[in-house]
């Protein structure tokens, strides 16, 4: 005699669909609600901690987006950035609407993480002309070492925010020497909604085709404020009504 095959659905563990997870118990096909009907928790500490991860995860694509992104510490460079973003300012968004997939230029944002010394880099003038002023000096660069320069700016021309970042590699012609340190000088660097950050990289071995690389730890230097009416508390509590409001 010959045995019938099993017609249907043959399900080993479970299946969620359209809102109901479908099991098996003692042979049988069983259905229950997928939703859970605890209420979702939602404290000031962790809608804060979670506008923040949003937020800053947007960051990190434009960032991978201009360049691979290289943070040496952590399990991997995106969970290294995470933490660092932590040190910067948070902004609130609402759930839905054109703010909340926005993004801003923070002051302090991370754009590199490694072991190669930190290069101080601040705003001023060189004769009278705007510039960005660093402490590298052209006895610390070595053979085949690179000069990463990261240019973040915060375009306001739409219903939605958004920070475009660039980056190139310099070489040192296109520094100037001021009292024995590097400068980048322009007009560029009164743009009030912009921010930069250099970035000493240097090749430490070759694996495969593709080289590794040493850096220094390096965040954005900027005048931008355009973040800080998303930061009080007036948009935390619009922003948390927007998602149901806080809970105890």
């Amino acid at each position: 005699m010959s045995r019938q095959k099993p017609m249907g659905l043959l399900l080993n563990g479970s299946l969620k669909q359209s809102g109901v997870t479908f099991y098996l118990r003692n042979g049988k096909m069983v259905a229950r609600s997928a939703h859970t009907r605890q209420p979702k928790r939602r404290t000031r500490a962790q809608f804060i901690a979670r506008q923040q991860l949003s937020h800053s995860s947007r960051l990190w694509a434009l960032l991978r987006w201009a360049a691979e992104p290289m943070f040496e510490g952590g399990a991997t460079a995106y969970n290294r950035f995470l933490t660092l973003m932590r040190r910067t300012p948070v902004v609130f968004l609402p759930k839905r609407g054109p703010l909340s997939g926005a993004t801003f230029l923070l002051p302090g944002m991370p754009v590199s993480d490694g072991v190669l010394p930190v290069v101080e880099q601040w705003l001023g003038e060189v004769d009278g002309t705007p510039a960005l002023l660093t402490s590298l000096s052209a006895a610390n660069l070595l053979r085949g070492d690179l000069l990463r320069f990261y240019t973040l700016k915060q375009c306001t021309d739409s219903f939605c925010p958004l920070v475009r970042i660039k980056s190139d590699d310099l070489s040192i012609s296109d520094f100037r020497e001021v009292d024995g340190r590097l400068a980048l000088v322009s007009d560029d660097f009164a743009d009030e909604m912009t921010g930069w950050a250099l970035v000493h990289v240097r090749p430490k071995r070759k694996r495969g085709r593709q080289p590794e690389y040493r850096c220094s730890s390096q965040t954005v230097v900027t005048r931008c404020t355009y973040y800080l009416p998303f930061t009080t508390e007036e948009a935390l509590l619009a922003a948390a009504a927007s998602y149901g409001g806080l809970t105890e």
